[in-house]
Parts: C-alpha cells; structure tokens; sequence
C-alpha cells in the first residue's frame, strides 16, 4: 500500500464514527494521549504572550541580534510559567502557549501571577538589558474554558507528532495578545476576570484598595468583545 492510501485511509478513519473522550484533572503528557480515535477533555486556562512588531527587530538589526532579542525573551516568559506551575506546548518564533488547569480560582490565578511577574521582568527589572538594542513590547492574553486535547501528526515519528488543543480559550487567548500592548501588556477575557483571587484582583493606591483591572475591547471573529486589562505587576524581592 502506497502513502498516499494510506493517508485515505486515515482520512477516513479519523472523520468517521465518535471519538472516545475521557476526562482528566491534570493536562496529559503526550505519551498519555494516543493515536487512536481518542480525546481528552479538561478545563483550561490558555495563556500566550506575543512580541510586538518582531517582524521590525529583522529590519532594524542584523539576525543575530535579533535572535538575541528572541531568545532573551522567551527564556524569561518560559522560566515564569514554569516557576509558577504552567505547562508549556508551544513556540511560535516571537511568542508561547501555555496551560494551567482551571478548575479552581486558584490555578487560573496563578497564571495571572505569571503575566503580572513577566510584566515586572520584561517592563522594569530587565528593561535596561534588552533596550541596549530594542525597547520590548508585548501582550499577554489570558481566557479559560473547556479543551478537547488530541495527537495529531505521523504516528511513530517522535520528531512529527504532537498534542493539540482544540477549545475556544486557545483562539481567543492568542487573539488577545495579539493586541495587548505597552502599557497595558496584560488582558484578559471577563470570564477569567470572575474568577480571580483578590490578590490578583485587587492592589494597594494611595492607601486605597483598588481594583488593578480596567475595560478594553477584544477584536475577535469580526466583533467586539469585552475585556479587562492592567500595567501592574508583580515584584518578587
């Protein structure tokens, strides 16, 4: 049988009939998830962080530099979301994708402490490393919901072969941070905003107890959706 029968095959097999789909608390590794006709679902918190204008780095710097610039980047957004318990799945060159479970305020808390931190990282306490070259600018867009988590690629291929996920919060969390800017670099969806802990929903201003969040808008599918957003941050001593 040729490939391009048994890519048929597949075809037909992977659109015909149900899936099996199982719940599960903690978000599977992908040895946990196979090839079969089988899918996970859980509750998640999708978080993704976006460099603005990266396309620009190529045309101000030579490559290298801009790789530097990159690299840099990534390295602090990745040691934040796994310091604080998230788990990584994907790069896309100038930005990630993260998860945390969402069952509890505290875990999609949790991943607003990571945004708040990577805020102070990248806008304060690092500044001055990455602007010898480039002043940083970058969203962070957050949103939850349910996920079906799958193996897609070519079975027995380790290098050709991943999990996807497939759930509203992972389009609408990237479309957020594709706009989410200086000097509001972190927004988030209303539904992550009602189910916030205080610490992450409220801060100290003047003496007063504040809410950090104020209103945006989200351009998603051609309309306008509601969203929250914030400059503050996170110091860790």
């Amino acid at each position: 049988m040729g490939y391009i029968d048994e890519i048929e095959n597949q075809v037909k097999d992977y659109l015909d009939g149900d899936y099996e789909i199982t719940e599960t608390k903690g978000i599977p590794s992908i040895e946990d998830v196979t090839f079969k006709k089988i899918a996970k679902k859980i509750k998640l918190c999708a978080y993704c962080i976006d460099l603005r204008k990266s396309t620009e780095l190529l045309t101000i710097h030579q490559k290298q530099t801009s790789g530097k610039i990159h690299k840099a980047f990534l390295a602090v957004a990745s040691k934040v979301v796994l310091e604080n318990d998230g788990v990584i799945r994907s790069f896309n060159g100038d930005g990630l994708l993260a998860f945390w479970p969402a069952d509890y305020k505290s875990q999609i808390s949790k991943a607003i402490k990571a945004a708040m931190i990577t805020k102070w990282l990248l806008d304060k306490k690092l500044s001055l490393y990455f602007e010898k070259y480039e002043k940083l600018d970058f969203g962070i867009g957050i949103d939850w919901s349910e996920v079906y988590i799958l193996r897609a690629g070519i079975p027995r291929n380790i290098n050709n072969n991943d999990l996807i996920f497939i759930g509203k919060c992972v389009n609408y969390a990237t479309a957020i941070a594709n706009q989410a800017a200086s000097p509001n670099h972190i927004e988030i969806s209303e539904s992550v905003y009602r189910n916030l802990e205080d610490e992450v929903l409220y801060g100290l201003q003047n003496g007063k107890k504040v809410d950090l969040w104020g209103n945006g808008i989200v351009k998603w599918k051609g309309e306008d959706h509601k969203s929250k957003l914030t400059n503050w941050y996170w110091e860790i001593d």
